[in-house]
């Protein structure tokens, strides 16, 4: 009797937690298996202090930054400490977004903050990844980084990284949006921002119209890079997903299917063991040269295959128009 109310105990808290999960076509094995679960405890816990998803976001964004610190000394311990640190911030981030589907508590604010973590956690880990290369010699050579070292950093990170993790994001928000015909809240239109920007004409809100101004340049830059699928949504955007064909919902999946593990691979999970690793050897320009060279051939190779897609099923339109 004890082990069959145990079992009815776990399986009531695996139920509850993937209700948590976005979708497992976007779900990756290392998240399902480690940050996932120990994100929806992280959550649970934070429900029952009645802490706000957001606080969650501001958590962990102090902490992914702390972690940028301790790989500059470049001691195998200090770097440990960074990756943990690092690793908390990326269960916290996933347990911000637990809670509010778990607590209904979805804010404009609140995806902004969760895409604006990310970015100080990296810029952090950039800042003293360049520190560190600086006074370090190029492989191979005795000559030192110097100043090249910020050249090298600031392309990858201003360059590289932005342009993978925002059109690695927007493909799996399309995906989540066309998914079972459901409409997707965290897809948004620069258009719709710059509107809502517009509309703001007190001082008192200076912080929204700020925030809205930069969530409309990263909405634009998803929109400029993605001009076939710009014209699939435009053709498709005057009816709500429900209403559309099933023929076209369940080839827009099957097709886009495949590319959610290379937008994975294009986000974090992959991101994190190369850069440890990196750490871990003492040549952190590896971590750069990952960034560069492969996950730059994987952006590209990504976005033919969606645009070629988006290509496709505009010519059919499955008499839409």
């Amino acid at each position: 009797m004890k082990l069959e109310l145990q079992n009815a105990r776990w399986q009531r808290f695996l139920t509850e937690m993937r209700s948590t999960y976005k979708s497992m076509d976007t779900e990756e094995k290392w998240d399902i298996w480690v940050v996932r679960p120990i994100g929806f405890v992280e959550a649970c816990i934070c429900r029952r202090m009645h802490i706000h998803p957001n606080a969650i976001t501001i958590v962990s964004i102090l902490f992914g930054a702390a972690s940028g610190y301790f790989f500059f000394p470049g001691q195998i311990s200090l770097v440990l400490i960074g990756a943990l640190l690092l690793f908390f911030a990326n269960t916290l981030d996933s347990a911000d977004g637990q809670l509010a589907r778990m607590t209904k508590q979805y804010t404009m604010l609140g995806r902004v903050l969760d895409g604006f973590a990310g970015d100080v956690w990296f810029f952090s880990i950039y800042l003293f990844m360049m520190l560190r290369m600086m006074t370090m010699p190029i492989p191979f050579t005795t000559m030192e980084w110097g100043w090249w070292a910020v050249a090298l950093v600031a392309w990858c990170g201003l360059v590289c990284h932005s342009s993978q993790s925002t059109i690695a994001d927007y493909y799996r928000n399309i995906h989540l949006h066309f998914l079972s015909g459901r409409d997707y809240t965290e897809l948004v239109r620069s258009s719709d921002l710059t509107e809502r920007r517009k509309s703001i004409t007190s001082w008192r809100g200076w912080f929204e119209w700020l925030w809205l101004f930069f969530y409309a340049s990263y909405t634009r830059k998803q929109e400029n890079w993605t001009p076939q699928l710009q014209r699939l949504l435009r053709v498709v955007g005057q009816y709500s997903t429900n209403e559309l064909p099933e023929d076209f919902l369940r080839e827009f999946r099957a097709k886009s299917l495949p590319l959610m593990p290379m937008t994975n691979i294009l986000t974090f999970n992959s991101r994190f063991f190369a850069l440890v690793i990196s750490m871990l050897l003492g040549m952190p320009c590896l971590y750069l040269l990952y960034e560069m060279v492969v996950l730059t051939a994987l952006l590209g190779y990504m976005r033919h295959r969606h645009e070629k897609m988006c290509a496709e099923l505009l010519a059919k339109c499955y008499h839409i128009v």
